[in-house]
C-alpha cells in the first residue's frame, strides 16, 4: 500500500553495487542474507532459503530512524507472502530513578553500538553482519547473567544472525553511556515473532540505585497490505472485546485478566495477537511510563514524540515535544493503516548494576475465521494446538498456550526429566477453538528440562521447557 522512500533508494544501491550484496546460503546455512553496510537498509533476509516463509529488511542501529535512533529496525516484513510490518523498532527509550538518589531520569539513544562476541563475521565490506553458529553470540547481558561486571565481551558491532531448529534470531548490542541494551528479533517457522529488549549496565553510582527502564516498541502494522487494520483489546478475565475506532492509549489493567491485543486486516482476516510477556507484567504503569499500549493512525512523520535531549525523558505521545504535533490526537482508526505502540519495562533493583532484565511481547499469527480465536478446527489436524512456552528457557516463570478442536475435559501437567509429575497446571473443561493459557511457576523447582503434557478425551501432546537458575 505504501513504501519508504529510503528503501527504494537503498534497493537501487544494491543493484548498483552487486559485489557487496551477495546472498549467504552456503556452508550449511539455511537462510539467505545480503549486506550493504552503511546504507539503508543494511541488509535483506530470506528464511528458509529453499522456500522462504520470512522475508524482511533490517537496519543496524547506526542508521536506524528517529531523532535518537531506534535500535535494530526491521522493515517490509512478510510471512508466507503476506505483509506483517512496514516497520518495527524502538524509537523511545527512557529510564527513571527513585527520588532522592540524585540521578533523575534520562531519554537514551539507540544509535551507538557496543562490542560483543560472535563467530561467523563476514569479511571485507560485509563485516557488519555475522553468520553466527547457534549459541555463539555473547553480549554484555550474557556475561552479566553469568556473573560478569558490565564489560563488553567482544569487538563486533554489527548484526549477528543465528539459526536454531525452528527459529531465526537477529541481535544488536547497544551502548548509551553506562547502559548496555540488547535488541533481538526472534522469527519462528510457525509465524510467531518475539521482539526482545534487554537492559543491563556497567558499574556506576546511578546504576547501583533502583531504577525503571521503559522501551516503547513502535509496530507499523500493515497486515496483508490489502486494506485497513482493525485493532481489538481482548480481556479474557472480564469477558470483553473492544474495537478501537479512534486513536487511544490503554493499559493491561490487572495482569491476572490476561489482556492482549489483536491486529487484523479487515479484508483478509489475517492478523496477529500481541500478548504481554510475564516479564513485562512485572512493571505496572505509573505517572512516568504513562501507557502500556497506544494506537495511532499511520503518519509518515510520526516516528517519535520529538524529544531531542537527555532531559526530555518522559514519553509524550499525547502532547509532543518541541512543538511537534501529538501522535495521539483523536484521529479515526476506521479503514486506516495503524501504528501500535507497546511498552516493555523492567524494574532494576539497586545494588546489582549488572542485572540483565529480558522483556518483550509475543506476536502470534491469527488466521481468518468468523470469530476472533485464531485458526479454525480444520487447521488442527491432531485435534489440538500446543504452543512452545514463552519465554523458554525461563526463570522463574513462563506461559504455554493451547486449544482444542473439540470441546472436552483437559489436563495439563508438568513432568521432570525422570518422568515424575511435579505439578498440575490446568484441569477442567475447555471450549473448542479457544486459546487457554497456563503459567509455570519454577520458583520452587530446580534447574532442568521439564515436559508439559496435554491430555484430553481424544488428544495427547507435549512440549519441553527449560528452567535455568
Amino acid at each position: 500500500m505504501r513504501t519508504y522512500t529510503l528503501l527504494i533508494a537503498a534497493a537501487l544501491m544494491l543493484v548498483l553495487v552487486p559485489c557487496e550484496a551477495v546472498a549467504q546460503s552456503v556452508g550449511g546455512l539455511n537462510y539467505s542474507a545480503t549486506a550493504n553496510c552503511g546504507s539503508v537498509p543494511t541488509g535483506h533476509v530470506e528464511w528458509p532459503v529453499s522456500d522462504p516463509l520470512w522475508t524482511f529488511d533490517f537496519i543496524r542501529p547506526q542508521e536506524s530512524s528517529g531523532g535518537r535512533g531506534s535500535g535494530l529496525e526491521i522493515r517490509d516484513v512478510y510471512y508466507d507472502g503476506h505483509l506483517v510490518f512496514r516497520a518495527a523498532h524502538v524509537p523511545i527509550l527512557n529510564v527513571e530513578y527513585e527520588p532522592g538518589v540524585g540521578c533523575g531520569c534520562y531519554r537514551d539513544w539507540q544509535y551507538e553500538p557496543a562490542g560483543y562476541a560472535t563467530d561467523g563475521i563476514r569479511a571485507g565490506s560485509e563485516s557488519c553482519v555475522a553468520d553466527a553458529t547457534a549459541g555463539a553470540v555473547i553480549t554484555t547481558c550474557d556475561t552479566n547473567e553469568a556473573g560478569g561486571t558490565g564489560g563488553d565481551p567482544g569487538s563486533f558491532t554489527g548484526i549477528a544472525i543465528e539459526e536454531f531448529d525452528s527459529e531465526l534470531v537477529l541481535t544488536a548490542n547497544l551502548r548509551a553511556g553506562w547502559y548496555r541494551y540488547r535488541v533481538k528479533w526472534h522469527f519462528y517457522l510457525d509465524g510467531r515473532v518475539w521482539p526482545e529488549f534487554s537492559f543491563s549496565a556497567e558499574d556506576d553510582v546511578c546504576t547501583n540505585a533502583t531504577h525503571r527502564h521503559h522501551a516503547y516498541w513502535r509496530f507499523d502494522f500493515d497486515v496483508d497490505g490489502s486494506g485497513g487494520d482493525v485493532v481489538r483489546e481482548v480481556n479474557p478475565g472480564m469477558g470483553t472485546s473492544t474495537t478501537y475506532t479512534t486513536e487511544t492509549v490503554s493499559d493491561w489493567g490487572d495482569p491476572a485478566d490476561g489482556v492482549f491485543w489483536t491486529i487484523t486486516d479487515e479484508s483478509s482476516g489475517l492478523g496477529y495477537d500481541l500478548v504481554p510477556s510475564s516479564a513485562d507484567l512485572l512493571l505496572p504503569i505509573d505517572d512516568f511510563s504513562k501507557l502500556d499500549v497506544a494506537v495511532a493512525q499511520y503518519r509518515p512523520t510520526e516516528l517519535d514524540d520529538g524529544a531531542d535531549s537527555l532531559g526530555e525523558c518522559e514519553i509524550e505521545l499525547e502532547n509532543g515535544y518541541n512543538g511537534t504535533t501529538p501522535i495521539i490526537n483523536g484521529e479515526s482508526l476506521v479503514d486506516e493503516d495503524i501504528v501500535l505502540w507497546y511498552r516493555s519495562g523492567a524494574n532494576h533493583l539497586g545494588g546489582n548494576p549488572w542485572e540483565c532484565d529480558i522483556v518483550g511481547p509475543m506476536l502470534t499469527r491469527v488466521l481468518p475465521t468468523a470469530g476472533e480465536e485464531g485458526p479454525a478446527p480444520e487447521e488442527m489436524p491432531d485435534g489440538f494446538l500446543l504452543e512452545s512456552a514463552y519465554p523458554n528457557p525461563f526463570n522463574p516463570s513462563t506461559t504455554v498456550r493451547f486449544k482444542v478442536a473439540d470441546e472436552q475435559s483437559v489436563t495439563v501437567s508438568l513432568f521432570d526429566a525422570l518422568g515424575r509429575k511435579v505439578a498440575t497446571l490446568f484441569s477442567g473443561f475447555v471450549e473448542s477453538n479457544r486459546f487457554e493459557t497456563v503459567r509455570i511457576d519454577g520458583s520452587r523447582l530446580p534447574s532442568g528440562t521439564y515436559t508439559v503434557r496435554l491430555e484430553g478425551e481424544n488428544i495427547l501432546g507435549s512440549t519441553r521447557v527449560v528452567l535455568i537458575k
